[in-house]
């Protein structure tokens, strides 16, 4: 136990770590990545270029484990989520959403749409996932986009905002309208710059 002087110098020193790291906690929390948009770039909606909700038909022969995604496996800060679970397909494939690797999940509802709840899955369990009824599933036409630039895309202040703008719904049950997803209007740049 050091004298109670030492005692004293030693917590300020710490105070002031915590201090920077609230900052810096805070910056990271509250970051949206912007972009310079080059003339060549042309503007598109993002119906143009994804699929929303893909059939669950696509999976009907399929018998087997999926991942399971709830909407807590999402977070607002990383593009990638990890599912924590899997279950047999005939549990999940009615009453839930389906997606594969590669697709990018949104988060209809409030307030996680607000929040920024997104993430491009990986790592799926067979490739298959079922999740939340309050996702919007975004699959890319992978020859005009990445699912990485649609994570960055409804990831933007710019779609956040105009979003919460264009949710129906009453009190803490608005969700967004499928509509504004499919006719987002943004600047798309070429696969390479992507």
């Amino acid at each position: 136990l050091p004298p109670i002087e030492m005692q004293e110098q030693i917590v300020d020193e710490l105070e002031s770590y915590q201090k920077i790291i609230h900052g810096a906690r805070q910056i990271v929390e509250n970051y949206r990545p912007t972009m310079k948009v080059e003339a060549s770039w042309k503007m598109v909606k993002l119906g143009d270029v994804i699929e929303i909700n893909p059939k669950k038909t696509e999976v009907n022969n399929f018998d087997g484990y999926v991942s399971f995604v709830p909407m807590s496996d999402l977070n607002e800060n990383n593009m990638y989520f990890y599912p924590n679970e899997q279950r047999k397909i005939h549990d999940v494939y009615m009453g839930y959403t389906y997606f594969m690797d590669g697709d990018v999940l949104l988060a209809k509802v409030t307030p996680c749409f607000e929040n920024g709840k997104s993430g491009v899955a990986k790592g799926l369990v067979n490739g298959i996932g079922f999740g939340s009824s309050e996702f919007y599933v975004l699959r890319a036409d992978i020859k005009q986009i990445l699912p990485e630039f649609i994570y960055y895309v409804i990831h933007s202040n710019n779609f956040i905002s105009q979003g919460k703008a264009n949710m129906t719904g009453t009190g803490g049950l608005q969700r967004l309208t499928k509509d504004y997803v499919l006719n987002y209007i943004f600047f798309l740049p070429p696969i390479d710059e992507q």
